[in-house]
């Protein structure tokens, strides 16, 4: 009979992932929701079975050199187990896609049935979060997850160990108003400066307003006495109410731009110019990138932001004019 190497217990090797993960016995114990003792004598049981010194006892704890080569061996192992169980079981491949509030609702859902006829197999949920999601390359779990996220161009950039990203477009960006609050203008809007004096919706901060200042040749170092909201997709809710001028793309005002409920802003004597001020990104591990099912969507998530979106029709002041609006610089 042929002999194979011994396989240590799974209980083990789950706390071993635990403690690399989160760095700390009594972390690793949380994680898992089990004691602290339970998690230490499982690896003194990994590391006299290995041979090796897994733990780097120091102050800074963590792992030794075996102990990340070790782990650098066992992870992609592991989570390829956790997900041949799935599908065994008959599972659908599941994916979680996270992304901000305005893509999923006005650019992605509706978008999603087309994914869901090609792909019946594969199991989508869109999952609109607010903040930036951290991945974690180690967890062992049937489940992909990605995440695409809107990054503008003073934002430091999101570097994870194992983790990939994928630019999908870099859209133009333009201020819009519904008619109504353009009517109710106090000052005529003649210059790109004139709207610096008209009520902006400011969202978290006012980085995308002062990029989008620069771009037409106006510097401002802050920009104050604004209507300041949380993100894209309320400062959008609040221009359909008619409270000022937001920044936004084409990929968020597909149907308002088609009504006329929000129009896009122009100016008498000097045109305003949409400009490229971040990149929309697909990221996920690298383990989740080269699943099956992960490429099908990364391939669909790549033709839908190079093609539908620049099909979407946009209107200035006056709904009636329209013209093609590119959404690529």
């Amino acid at each position: 009979m042929e002999r194979r190497p011994h396989i240590p217990p799974l209980a083990a090797l789950h706390a071993f992932m635990a403690y690399a993960r989160t760095g700390g016995i009594r972390r690793a114990a949380t994680a898992l929701g089990v004691d602290h003792a339970v998690v230490s004598r499982h690896l003194r049981d990994l590391e006299a079975t290995l041979g090796i010194a897994l733990r780097d006892r120091g102050r800074e704890g963590g792992l030794t050199p075996q102990g990340q080569a070790y782990h650098a061996r066992i992870a992609p192992l592991l989570d390829g187990l956790a997900r041949a169980t799935a599908d065994i079981r008959g599972q659908a491949p599941r994916i979680t896609l996270t992304c901000s509030h305005g893509i999923a609702y006005h650019w992605l859902l509706p978008r999603l049935s087309t994914f869901r006829a090609l792909h019946p197999d594969v199991e989508v949920m869109l999952r609109p979060v607010d903040s930036d999601c951290r991945f974690d390359p180690d967890r062992i779990d049937p489940t992909l997850h990605a995440d695409i996220r809107y990054i503008n161009d003073r934002q430091p950039a999101i570097d994870q160990p194992r983790v990939r990203s994928l630019p999908l477009a870099r859209p133009l960006v333009f201020p819009v108003a519904s008619p109504a609050c353009l009517r109710r203008l106090a000052h005529p809007l003649r210059t790109p400066a004139d709207l610096l004096h008209a009520p902006l919706l400011i969202e978290d901060d006012d980085t995308e307003w002062r990029l989008w200042f620069a771009a037409q040749s106006v510097e401002v170092e802050r920009i104050t006495g604004h209507n300041r909201l949380w993100q894209a997709h309320l400062a959008l809710a609040a221009a359909r109410a008619g409270e000022g001028i937001a920044l936004a793309n084409a990929y968020l005002l597909e149907n308002d731009l088609h009504t006329g409920q929000l129009v896009r802003v122009t100016t008498t004597d000097m045109p305003l110019h949409a400009a490229g001020l971040g990149t929309y990104v697909l990221r996920t591990t690298e383990q989740t990138w080269q699943a099956r099912a992960f490429v099908r969507l990364r391939t669909w998530l790549e033709t839908q932001f190079g093609t539908e979106a620049g099909q979407v029709v946009t209107s200035d002041h006056h709904p009636a004019r329209k013209k093609r609006l590119p959404t690529r610089s």
